[in-house]
């Protein structure tokens, strides 16, 4: 349960992040700050189907923990070039619309899979609990939490550095702990059980 907690975290409110950031570091206007998101939205949703059709060829752990390593390693600097593509009345569109793209391809590596995953990980007689539980706790506290923490630290701080603390160990944490403790699910047949006789 705790890696599905810690799986479902890191996927979640990562992009509004970005919109709380601009608005408080780069001063932008929430319609700019919402282009931008939507565009890199739109432009990358594809990819969590490309991600998923790949875990379905080579495994649903190696493209997760790619997410979250790829995360953990390259969130700082996105977020630092972010900064400098977009200062009012110097905004470059396409550059800050294909960094967005970047970090929702990153979603699109966990949560392409991560239906599949969830699905192939529990037997199906408790798979609606086992599923629901954990990922409406990772996604509720885990990746809710990310907008209050990273405005929270930035407006302590000042530092965007130290806003994405929060943001960088989650992935960090979850890629250590899915190295170790996340099976691979691939080849689990989820009817598998169906097919058992049931005992009376």
């Amino acid at each position: 349960m705790t890696q599905d907690i810690l799986l479902t975290a890191e996927e979640t409110e990562y992009w509004q992040e970005f919109i709380r950031l601009s608005q408080q570091v780069s001063k932008l206007d929430p319609i700019t700050a919402a282009t931008i998101v939507g565009a890199g939205l739109i432009i990358a949703t594809p990819t969590l189907i490309l991600f998923g059709w790949l875990s379905d060829i080579i495994g649903r752990k190696p493209i997760i923990l790619g997410g979250f390593l790829l995360a953990a390693l390259t969130y700082y600097p996105l977020y630092t070039w972010l900064g400098t593509v977009t200062k009012p009345g110097a905004i470059n569109y396409p550059v800050a619309i294909f960094i967005i793209f970047i970090l929702v391809s990153y979603v699109g590596m966990v949560y392409g899979p991560i239906g599949a995953f969830l699905a192939e990980y529990f037997p199906g007689r408790i798979r609606y609990t086992s599923v629901s539980v954990p990922y409406h706790i990772g996604n509720g506290w885990g990746g809710g939490l990310v907008p209050f923490i990273t405005s929270a630290a930035f407006q302590a701080t000042g530092s965007v550095g130290n806003a994405l603390i929060y943001p960088i160990a989650v992935p960090a944490v979850c890629f250590i702990l899915g190295l170790f403790l996340m099976p691979e699910t691939r080849k689990n047949s989820i009817w598998q059980e169906a097919m058992v006789p049931a005992h009376r």
